[in-house]
């Protein structure tokens, strides 16, 4: 598995998708970062502690995987994968009572699980497609 990351990273398409994905988690710790701040829709305080934790910890994973994907480590992809499966696939919809707190919540929850789940799916093409020799 490693050798077909490794050559699915030597193609430019798959490094692109790489930066595109670093891109978005660039923004997911931005938003982390403002809520720590208490910039967000309230001071971070009056977040519940489970969330306040969540923003901590996404916000670390955000920036590893952010540096692994930039620079083409194996790892990366691995961490990307179990990450986003075991930190906010499984917590948003196994325990999404304790992450919504409005109606609205439920929307949003379900939007950014199932972005993150075409994102994986196309990644894990891109990765396979690339690293069995196709493609550019």
């Amino acid at each position: 598995m490693n050798t077909l990351i490794e050559t699915a990273f030597t193609k430019w398409v798959t490094t692109i998708y790489a930066w595109v994905i670093a891109l978005i988690l660039a923004n997911g710790a931005i938003v982390h970062i403002f809520n720590i701040l208490g910039k967000g829709k309230m001071p971070w305080a009056e977040f519940p502690m489970v969330w306040r934790v969540m923003d901590v910890v996404l916000l670390i994973f955000n920036i590893i995987v952010i540096i692994g994907l930039v620079f083409r480590f194996t790892w990366s992809v691995y961490l990307l994968f179990s990450g986003l499966i075991v930190l906010q696939i499984i917590p948003y919809t196994v325990f999404r009572s304790h992450f919504v707190t409005s109606p609205n919540d439920h929307s949003t929850l379900n939007g950014l699980i199932a972005t993150e789940v075409v994102l994986l799916f196309v990644f894990a093409g891109l990765l396979f497609w690339q690293g069995y020799g196709g493609g550019v």
